[in-house]
């Protein structure tokens, strides 16, 4: 058998758990997507997927709505309570963190 190393990690629990939900539907556990992750860095001698800071004020509305509902999971339906925060959000009277924090207390 082949030699291996471990690595340690700390990583919030619920982005683990979204994350575990995605790769038990690809037929794949969290050790072998990081095998995956790491192979791919190595292949193309950086990171496999862009990465850039995007300007909050240069997203659409609808980008913006986007992007806080995505926050809730994709459990489609958007309660009362987070639609009141998207509003918020999108009128900005309220930050992108405010509403992201706002939105993962109501689930």
């Amino acid at each position: 058998m082949a030699k291996t190393d471990l690595i340690h990690i700390r990583i919030n629990p619920e982005t683990k758990m979204a994350a575990e939900r995605i790769f038990d539907r690809l037929g794949i556990n969290t050790s072998y997507a990081i095998s995956l992750f790491l192979n791919q860095v190595i292949m193309r001698e950086g990171l496999p997927f862009s990465v850039e800071i995007t300007n909050k004020d240069d997203l659409t509305e609808a980008e913006r709505f986007a992007s806080s509902i995505d926050a809730t999971d994709g459990h489609g339906t958007v309660s009362a309570a987070n639609q009141r925060i998207l509003h918020l959000y999108a009128n900005g009277d309220i930050d992108y963190e405010t509403a992201l924090f706002a939105i993962r207390r109501n689930i």
